[in-house]
């Protein structure tokens, strides 16, 4: 899911159904309404990422994985139909994290995974190719949550799953260079989203090694706060982007431990 700022519209696609039907169909959320749009482009897929670039006014997708394949492909959505851009750069992946550097006009990949191992590599997309740009830092991971902390001019990155175990460390990379600056708050965590609102990442979801949860959580530049805990059931592997337009986070979908789900929620941010 994004948030194309231009054409003010939330963007979804693929992803799994109800009945566990990979997708390939593209849908736009726009005055509390879906409307399908597209149903050609990338091939049906699942653990994709997709950002918004808005130096370029393109929404950006790379990788996932389809039952069989992992993916390395990058394709771009102009707001009326999706084209690859490439087929290099980094090695194929699925439960990747991406996010974009307003301030650079990067897009930030880190982690993810492929049929048989963790990754810990960073890469940048400048608009034309793909350059990774630094081999340390958290460790291998996937299903672990980026944003762009434009106040810090940093991306912060949040949990997931490494080698072993659910991890809920907190990092920030600024300059090629990753620091890991928390280790409390939500404890570890995977599958769960989060973005960033101009003054805050706002983390909601997730698995926590024992239950689906419901929780939601603010970082405010240096520590974890829990909001009250109302609103959307438990659940995992769901979505979410931010509104700027109405100042609101956008929720679709996710899994709650039995069934797949397809409600939508909105959340005002109270700056």
């Amino acid at each position: 899911m994004a948030f194309d700022s231009n054409s003010k519209k939330t963007i979804v696609f693929g992803g799994t159904s109800i009945n566990d039907e990979l997708r390939n169909d593209t849908w736009e959320w726009i005055d509390q309404v879906w409307t399908q749009v597209a149903d050609t482009g990338p091939s049906p897929r699942s653990l994709h990422k997709m950002v918004y670039d808005s130096h370029r006014d393109k929404i950006i997708l790379f990788g996932g994985y389809d039952g069989s394949t992992v993916y390395g492909d990058t394709w771009q959505y102009d707001g009326n139909e999706w084209v690859q851009i490439a087929d290099t750069g980094p090695p194929p992946r699925a439960a990747h994290a991406m996010a974009y550097d307003s301030d650079r006009s990067r897009i930030i990949l880190f982690g993810g995974a492929n049929t048989t191992s963790f990754m810990d590599d960073t890469w940048e997309w400048d608009g034309t190719e793909w350059t990774q740009v630094a081999d340390t830092g958290p460790s291998a991971r996937a299903y672990h949550s980026i944003v762009y902390e434009s106040s810090k001019k940093a991306v912060l990155l949040f949990g997931g799953i490494d080698l072993t175990n659910l991890v809920g460390d907190t990092w920030r990379m600024k300059n090629s260079v990753w620091v890991k600056v928390q280790d409390m708050g939500p404890g570890p965590l995977a599958f769960a989203d989060m973005v960033y609102t101009g003054s805050r990442a706002v983390l909601f979801g997730g698995f926590n090694q024992v239950v689906f949860n419901h929780d939601t959580w603010d970082w405010k530049g240096s520590l974890w706060t829990q909001r009250q805990n109302m609103g959307p059931t438990i659940r995992a592997f769901h979505s979410m982007a931010y509104d700027s337009e109405r100042n609101c986070i956008v929720m679709f979908g996710g899994y709650d431990g039995n069934i797949a789900l397809n409600d939508t929620w909105e959340l005002t941010i109270t700056q």
